[in-house]
This record gives C-alpha cells, structure tokens and sequence, in this order.
C-alpha cells in the first residue's frame, strides 16, 4: 500500500511556531451558507478566506492555492509558506467533476478551495454531524441531481430510479457514495 506523505521544506521549526501562533488566534468563521440538502450550514470560502488571511498574515504567512483538471476530476493542491522560506504542501485534494461546463469546474474547484485550506489549517467550516450526513457532500449531491436530470429525460420514472436504487445498492439515493452515483448513471445511460 503506497503511504502518501506530506510535501513540506526541509526544515519546519519557523512554520510551525507561526502555525501555533495562528491556530491559538484563530477563531473558526460564522456557518452562515445553509445547505437546504443536508439541513446543515457551512462557511463559504470567502468568509473563510476573511478569516484566515489577517492571521495569516500577523504571522508571516501565506498560501498557494493550484487548481488543476484531467481525466473528469479536479484537483487542489494547497501549500503554506512561511516568510522564512518554510513551507508545507498538502495532499492534493481530488473530487469528481461532475458537470463538465464552467459553472461545474468553478463549483468544485470552491468546493475543494475550501476543503483543503480549513483542513491544512485547521479551521472547522461545516457543522460536525457526527456522521449523520453519510459524508454527503456538495458534488454527490451535484452528481445525483444530473442522474435525475437524465433520468427524467429518459423517460424513467423517479419511482422506477429509487427501486433499482434501492434492490442494487440497498439504500435509497441521498445514502449513495459517488462510485454508486457513477454505477447508477451508467444504468440510466443504458436505459
């Protein structure tokens, strides 16, 4: 099993106390998105981005923030730098893309934007649920609206999609994970 590894500069003794530093001044933003789909709220990556960058800034650092497409995924790499020269590079964060226009890069892109910077720094963004959600995310609900969309305009009855869902995958579709969303479409597709 391949073992992925943070990237980061060979030294981290400057970052890290600007880290620490940062992390005890930092208070988690206002969730003031509410995500109709999940009953939940969460903080949008402006107001994300509000919040960090005056603390950010107070401690010498700042951040890259490289958006890249290929193969119908998006990946965002984040990396902290540090006035010292230091830096720390997260995993590079993939997500499916779903809808494949403008509207849908931009939209994952903010998505995994937002994911990956609160999580190299620490800051919460959406209410913990406890798992309640079933790690239903913004693009799996995205992804399951575009198989009803071509469902619908198929012909398939919505009645018709929650009984394959439910006899192939023994749950209803708000609990599908995206491979499942990918296998439910590609039974819509050969409908």
């Amino acid at each position: 099993m391949e073992q992925n590894l943070m990237k980061h500069s060979e030294s981290l003794v400057e970052i890290s106390k600007a880290l620490a530093k940062f992390q005890a001044e930092v208070s988690d933003p206002e969730r003031t998105k509410k995500n109709e789909f999940l009953k939940s709220k969460y903080v949008t990556l402006d107001a994300l981005l509000q919040a960090v960058r005056p603390i950010l800034a107070k401690n010498g650092i700042s951040f890259l923030q490289i958006p890249e497409t290929s193969d119908g995924s998006v990946t965002v790499t984040t990396r902290l730098l540090h006035e010292s020269g230091e830096w720390i590079e997260a995993e590079p964060f993939t997500l499916p893309l779903v809808k494949k226009d403008p509207q849908g890069v931009g939209s994952v892109v903010t998505y995994g934007r937002r994911y990956s910077l609160s999580s190299i720094l620490g800051v919460a963004w959406e209410e913990d649920d406890d798992a309640n959600s079933n790690n239903v995310s913004e693009v799996t609900i995205q992804a399951l609206n575009e198989v009803v969309e071509l469902a619908t305009a198929k012909g398939i009855e919505k009645s018709d999609l929650a009984k394959y869902t439910k006899a192939t995958f023994n749950k209803i579709s708000t609990q599908l994970d995206l491979s499942e969303i990918q296998q439910l479409k590609a039974w819509v597709n050969s409908y």
